[in-house]
């Protein structure tokens, strides 16, 4: 009788590193009269974007008293009933680790602390500072032997430096075809261009800028690394959502006048700046 056999070293699983865009809560206040209205109002805004959205939440912006004040078992509750899902902790100090592993939460690391720590060289064992050592004084008879000079390149020539490393590009992500409801584009080391439409339900995010050159109806996030000078572009701009470092506006909040028109978004004071750029719209 035939027997399927499945062989012996058949991989059930890869492990596969990958670039994701999570939203991070930049934490600055633990006073729960000030945080939790602040929250409930800010994803109220644009509820749907935050339906099931992983978060990150960073408490590096707050001090030690103010952390030993934050009920973490709180805050992640309270996330969670507003549809938000917290999935890590960074900048916490140490006290809260075990709070956070409890409530479901990984412990990340500060971005560049661990290169920081690897880049440094390792301590010196302390020892007892040793006596001086005076050196013999070179007797006068004792002249170093001479060395010879080398001798110069031939004229007309020159000795050649070693060319400069080129800095490293920016990778520009760039997509062809219409993004369609459900999809998401990322560029995560530069500028995202869409020579197309982004429909609406669909997600562009870029640690640079966003050209999109068609009609923006998705959501739009640029400067996802904290890149203050990123800026969206459009040339028929109604979109869902558009983000530039973490500030955001949602299409209710939009003034009409720059709707369906070609426009700039860029971050100016810690607020959103929408720019009418034309006349041009799109059909």
């Amino acid at each position: 009788m035939n027997t399927m056999q499945r062989p012996a070293e058949l991989p059930a699983f890869d492990c596969k590193g990958s670039v994701l865009t999570v939203t991070v809560l930049h934490v600055r206040e633990t006073d729960p009269d000030l945080l939790y209205p602040q929250l409930e109002q800010k994803i109220g805004q644009a509820r749907a974007f935050f339906a099931n959205a992983p978060m990150l939440v960073d408490l590096r912006n707050v001090d030690g008293p103010g952390q030993a004040a934050l009920d973490l078992d709180t805050l992640v509750d309270a996330l969670r009933d507003l549809g938000v899902v917290p999935v890590g902790l960074r900048g916490a100090l140490p006290f809260l680790h075990e709070d956070a592993r409890r409530a479901g939460l990984g412990i990340l690391p500060v971005p560049g602390v661990e290169r920081t720590i690897a880049a440094a060289p390792p301590e010196e064992p302390v020892s007892e500072p040793a006596s001086p050592v005076t050196e013999p004084a070179v007797e006068a008879d004792e002249t170093p032997a001479p060395v010879a000079a080398e001798e110069p390149p031939p004229a007309g020539e020159q000795a050649a430096a070693p060319p400069l490393p080129a800095p490293p590009a920016e990778t520009t992500v760039t997509v062809v075809h219409p993004v369609r409801s459900g999809q998401q584009v990322i560029a995560p080391h530069g500028d995202l261009v869409v020579l197309s439409s982004v429909n609406a339900g669909a997600e562009v995010f870029a640690a640079g800028n966003i050209h999109v050159y068609g009609a923006l109806r998705g959501r739009a996030l640029a400067g996802i690394d904290g890149d203050t000078t990123a800026r969206v572009y459009s040339l028929q701009f109604n979109p869902e959502l558009v983000a530039v470092a973490g500030e955001y506006l949602v299409n209710e909040s939009l003034s009409k006048q720059i709707l369906n028109r070609s426009v700039c978004v860029s971050l100016k004071n810690g607020a959103l700046r929408c720019q009418a750029l034309g006349t041009c719209t799109l059909g």
